[in-house]
């Protein structure tokens, strides 16, 4: 038996044997919501509900015995459901699961959030699940900022933090200009432009055209003849491609500030937006979507705005480090859409940055969709890190069930992280230098 396999039949004992009782409708009862006030305030995402949100909503508890099955595999949901007491084995389709247990961090997530049950949840001993509508979710969805203006309203905790009050003040933030090429080649796409144009306009700049060649001869093609020129690279990369790509390519330039201190936040920014636009095409090509340099530029632009942020910051004499810091990950989905915006990127990757500021992103339909590839993306970037232990289960995200059976799993992303190893690896050169 196979470590993974062998692990799992302790996590649940009740594999292949779950008891007969869990074919008979388990006894539910609505809940005290005065009772259950401060539980449900602490549930995440959706504490941030009022209280009179929460008494619109009909949330039942619901008991199981050991080895009763809570919700399979495949079934469509009309609950989020939350462990209250006792012990759960989420069970995925690959060799590992995951057992929540009650009174810790993980139990303040959903056993599952999204409309489409992506795996089978399994009382590990007498338990109780809270069972609340998934109108909740929409609810939650509701108050989430979804417009690229929201730091122009700061909320308590952000109020006296100066750099946010200068920016809110005078609203004079500059935006940073895509690179010269870059523009040059979506304007000569977008007009239809001839191949021979195409590569007169990349090769103004020697560098990036040798760079486009590195790419089209990099594992990101598993290409076995090497390509030699730039219209060839394009050949075989595709044009559509080639504008992601030389975009991509052509950012590094942007993350930079005169502070030494400052820099290296940029910096920082910047390899973690490599990493998540190289988990971002690997993650792409795993599940199907179909353009991964699409996916690419979306991971690689994710944190676009901490650019503006940072140069707000450069110029002026007194910042304070930890409220830059502090202030960075509340503005740079909302800067990040603002940039994109000024640049007349598509709506799907202009409003992306805002999405991916929680975990839980909405999700209308069962379908993968590019901000579903870039949140388990980003989502993979944290996993062996120091913030790793702040993770929800992969099995609570709303994204999570939109993969096909079997796509993904928690003991599939090690083996994710080990594939996409080479391509950051490449990425880190392609983009850094």
């Amino acid at each position: 038996m196979s470590f993974f396999k062998s692990l799992k039949k302790q996590l649940n004992p009740f594999q292949n044997k779950t008891t007969e009782s869990h074919k008979s409708a388990p006894q539910v009862t609505l809940i005290d919501k005065d009772q259950y006030h401060d539980l449900l305030k602490k549930l995440i995402p959706i504490g941030i509900l009022s209280q009179q949100e929460f008494s619109s909503l009909a949330i039942s508890t619901s008991s199981y015995q050991a080895g009763e099955i809570i919700f399979k595999q495949n079934q469509s949901a009309n609950t989020i459901n939350y462990l209250v007491s006792g012990s759960v084995y989420i069970e995925t389709s690959g060799d590992y699961g995951i057992a929540i247990e009650e009174n810790t961090f993980h139990a303040l997530y959903p056993l599952s959030s999204g409309s489409f049950r992506n795996a089978t949840a399994i009382a590990r001993k007498e338990s109780t699940i809270l069972n609340i509508p998934l109108k909740a979710m929409d609810m939650y969805f509701n108050k989430l900022p979804n417009n690229a203006d929201y730091f122009l309203q700061l909320p308590k905790q952000y109020q006296k933090n100066k750099i946010l009050q200068r920016i809110v003040a005078t609203r004079n933030l500059q935006m940073p200009v895509l690179p010269d090429i870059a523009f040059k080649l979506r304007k000569a796409i977008e007009q239809d432009a001839d191949i021979g144009k195409i590569v007169k306009i990349i090769n103004l700049d020697a560098a990036l055209s040798a760079k486009l060649i590195q790419v089209a001869n990099s594992p990101f093609y598993h290409t076995v003849n090497p390509t030699t020129n730039c219209q060839a690279a394009i050949t075989r990369i595709g044009l559509n491609s080639t504008n992601n790509i030389i975009t991509s390519i052509s950012l590094n330039g942007l993350f930079k500030t005169k502070h030494k201190e400052l820099d290296a936040l940029a910096q920082n920014y910047w390899k973690q937006s490599i990493q998540i636009s190289a988990l971002s095409f690997t993650l792409a090509k795993l599940l199907g979507y179909k353009d991964t340099e699409e996916a690419l530029l979306a991971g690689l632009t994710c944190n676009i705005g901490v650019i503006p942020f940072l140069k707000f910051a450069d110029e002026m004499q007194d910042f304070d480090l930890a409220e830059v810091k502090s202030a960075l990950p509340f503005v740079t989905g909302a800067l990040s859409a603002h940039v994109l915006g000024e640049w007349n990127f598509p709506d799907k990757l202009r409003q992306l940055p805002l999405e991916i500021n929680s975990w839980f992103l909405y999700k209308p339909e069962k379908n993968i969709e590019l901000n579903d590839i870039v949140l388990l993306a980003k989502y993979h970037s944290y996993i062996g890190g120091k913030a790793m232990h702040k993770l929800p289960p992969i099995t609570s995200l709303p994204s999570y069930s939109a993969i096909s059976d079997g796509a993904l799993s928690p003991d599939n992303s090690l083996q994710i992280l080990h594939d996409a190893k080479q391509q950051i690896s490449e990425a880190m050169r392609f983009f850094s230098s």
